[in-house]
């Protein structure tokens, strides 16, 4: 039986054969095959024994394929419905399509000027369950074919669209537009699944996120929804608000939040991802550099780079070595790559912005690393915090002054990286009375990392490291051990710091420099005299606690500080906090007590006395002394200038000093203020009559004394004034 000769589709046999003469006027490479079949299954170089010259040896029964990448000629293979449909809203123009018969124009021609043997094959896919063909669109270039006459195995045959001229274009533009069709067909296969105002929301954030321009997301938005038939205008509206500088919710939601409302797999995310990073240029190095360049950044005041990772600067070796491994089949080093890589971070320095949730900042149009690392301690508005506000109502039974020191202690909580333009005083007498475990408190809740306590050494410190990189500093015991002038150059160095937004700070082995700053200050003292503060100064919030130290509270607080929900329940509450009132920038509020500190401390008669105690210098080293014979003492032995007996007795009650008045001292007074100094225990409990016996005048007798002596025996013996006057009477004989 003789087999029939194999059906010929005329119109479509036609078409191929003057197409193909386009195709070889153009210069196309064109091999014959087997009619019939799609997989061409011998060697290159049978292949090019079958190239044809002419149109004249075009056989109706056969098979034909273009060498793609010769004659600088690429393949454009649209290989689903929605790069089909949307192809020539993103692709340079061309006439030269062909396709099946069910899905014509599926090929598109074009002669790339700078094509070259690196152009093989770029596909871009997305691994969807429901759809059949993964692939979303192909550009195929050297060492593959394509079939542009002929039929399939499926029985359908090649059908020409158009066939006039091969479209001219350059590899980097095309390559962009293929990845923009790969990206709106993978947006509008999924419109109809999630609500659209949300989900162009999250399909914009996402791009910006991967630095898709905004003009080629509104490219994208547009021809999406225009395709489906959807409020174009207000849609576009939504990606520009999502591009705006002043929206800070676009920094919440990205690629996992659009997968996650779509539920998309990790395969399907990684998709989606390599399209936009060939839209941005960063597909073509390897794929952990687009990691790498988040982890370091080249810091160039200091010639190093700084690993994110783990917050340490290194030099280029000691890098390359660390992440070698990611980039085993990489020719280079991974440094090299990271050079190449768009969004590698050369930085000028370091800096710290609590209220800026990104790593990388822009300070003075200068690229810095922002060092905030907000506490991961969450709010719980179950927790119990009773013994919080026990332990602040008794340090501070005043409701006025508490509520103002709980809205300062709260601000920065609410308001991360906003200055406070006033200082906290805090004094008591008792030591240990818990204003430390205040701040203990306020540390755990902004975190360890974000505040810090120091003495007031650190404080005077011309590097001033304590103002860098904190939203609270502590200043504990604030109570110079040296001079009234130690005391002055504190208020002198913080009146600034405390008011400005920056700083001159000269760091070791650094050149001075001017730092923004964002740091609070809290100052703890037992002494009421801690600070000489001028009068009418504005910038402390000064309070004095008269509470006794409270064993059975502080123990129950730190417990459930350290053991329990504490911090994250003072925190729930203090978010809630209303600061509606509180103003950062108005001067702290007056408090009595601003103006007795200022009153005791603006002199240095108090630092004298407490220097001189603590020495065991006469006249402090005996158990009493009277204020009149102490007046009298300082103004004439010490020189200090004192004006009334009122300033000593505030200087020795700043010693522990307690007074005994009405008590008669012989050579003294008859009705003298006494006070016991030391050995307070034996003598507290003494009467006016008994402290009367036991007082022994210290300064009255020592007068007395020298008055009595010869002014002659009060030279001693040899001197030389003697010697001149002997001379004198030998000579006058």
């Amino acid at each position: 039986m003789s087999s029939e000769a194999p059906k010929i589709n005329n119109k479509a046999a036609i078409l191929n054969k003057d197409a193909l003469a386009v195709l070889l006027r153009e210069n196309a490479t064109i091999f014959e095959y087997d009619y019939g079949t799609k997989q061409v299954d011998i060697s290159w170089d049978k292949r090019r024994k079958k190239i044809i010259k002419s149109t004249e040896e075009i056989k109706p029964f056969a098979n034909y394929h273009i060498i793609t990448g010769e004659g600088n000629i690429l393949d454009l293979d649209l290989d689903c419905a929605e790069t089909r449909a949307l192809a020539h809203e993103f692709m340079p123009p061309t006439k030269m399509k062909y396709g099946r018969e069910s899905t014509p124009a599926s090929h598109w021609l074009y002669k790339v000027l700078d094509l070259n043997k690196k152009h093989t094959r770029k596909a871009f896919i997305f691994e969807d369950e429901d759809v059949a063909k993964k692939t979303l669109v192909e550009l195929r270039a050297y060492d593959h074919y394509s079939m542009c006459s002929g039929k399939y195995p499926e029985n359908e045959h090649v059908e020409w669209n158009e066939y006039e001229t091969i479209g001219e274009t350059t590899y980097d533009s095309l390559y962009k537009s293929t990845a923009m069709l790969a990206a709106a067909g993978v947006i509008l296969r999924n419109y109809a699944k999630a609500e659209r105002n949300k989900y162009i929301w999250e399909v914009a954030a996402t791009l910006w996120h991967h630095k898709v321009e905004e003009a080629d997301t509104l490219h994208l938005i547009e021809v999406v929804s225009n395709l489906a038939r959807d409020d174009t205008k207000e849609r576009l509206a939504k990606v520009k608000h999502v591009y705006k500088n002043d929206d800070p919710n676009k920094e919440i939601v990205g690629l996992p939040t659009l997968a996650k409302s779509l539920g998309w797999n990790d395969k399907q995310k990684d998709n989606f991802k390599n399209i936009l990073y060939a839209i941005t240029g960063r597909s073509e190095l390897p794929k952990f550099t687009h990691e790498f360049v988040n982890r370091i950044a080249y810091m160039m005041k200091q010639k190093k780079y700084y690993d994110l990772e783990d917050k340490e600067m290194y030099d280029a070796e000691a890098i390359d070595v660390k992440y070698a491994k990611y980039f085993r089949d990489a020719k280079y080093t991974p440094l090299l790559f990271w050079k190449k890589h768009p969004d590698s971070k050369v930085c000028v320095d370091f800096t710290y912005k609590p209220n800026d949730p990104k790593r990388f900042v822009h300070v003075d149009k200068k690229i810095m690393i922002n060092v905030y690392e907000k506490n991961e301690l969450q709010p719980d508005p179950k927790a119990d915090t009773d013994i919080f506000y026990a332990m602040l109502e008794h340090i501070i039974p005043h409701e006025k002054e508490r509520n103002y020191f709980l809205d300062w202690y709260s601000f920065p909580m609410q308001n991360p990286g906003v200055k406070i333009r006033n200082a906290i005083i805090m004094q008591s007498d008792e030591f240990q009375l818990g204003k430390g475990s205040l701040f203990d408190l306020h540390r755990d809740i902004l975190g360890h990392k974000n505040t810090r306590k120091i003495e007031l050494a650190e404080a005077l410190d011309k590097g001033k490291n304590y103002l860098l990189n904190y939203q609270t500093v502590l200043i504990d015991e604030a109570k110079s051990s040296g001079s009234w002038s130690e005391k002055a150059q504190l208020i002198n160095t913080l009146k600034t710091i405390i008011t400005e937004g920056s700083i001159g700070v000269r760091q070791l082995y650094k050149e001075y420099s001017e730092q923004d700053t964002v740091t609070n200050y809290w100052i703890n003292t037992n002494y009421r005299d801690a600070f000489p503060i001028p009068k009418n100064e504005v910038r402390y919030f000064v309070y004095f606690s008269e509470a006794k130290r409270n064993e059975q509270l502080l123990d129950e607080f730190h417990n459930q500080r350290l053991f329990g929900d504490l911090p994250a329940g003072v925190l729930a509450d203090l978010l809630d906090r209303n600061l509606s009132k509180f103003n950062p920038l108005a001067p702290a509020p007056w408090t009595k007590y601003r103006d007795e500190m200022s009153d005791m401390a603006d002199r240095p008669l108090n630092d004298y006395i407490k220097e001189q105690f603590a020495q065991g210098s006469h006249p402090f080293d005996r158990p009493m002394v009277t204020t009149l014979e102490l007046f009298d003492f300082l103004k004439r032995e010490a020189k200090l200038k004192v004006t009334r007996e009122r300033e000593v007795a505030n200087a020795l009650a700043l010693i522990g000093g307690k007074c005994v008045k009405q008590v008669p001292i012989p050579q003294v007074a008859q009705r003298a203020t006494v006070w016991i100094i030391r050995n307070h225990d034996e003598l507290k409990n003494k009467t006016a009559a008994e402290i009367s016996k036991l007082y022994k005048p210290f300064f009255t007798d020592h007068r007395v004394a020298v008055d009595k002596i010869p002014a002659a025996s009060t030279k001693s013996p040899g001197s030389k004034t003697k010697k001149t006057k002997k001379t004198k009477k030998k000579k006058s004989k």
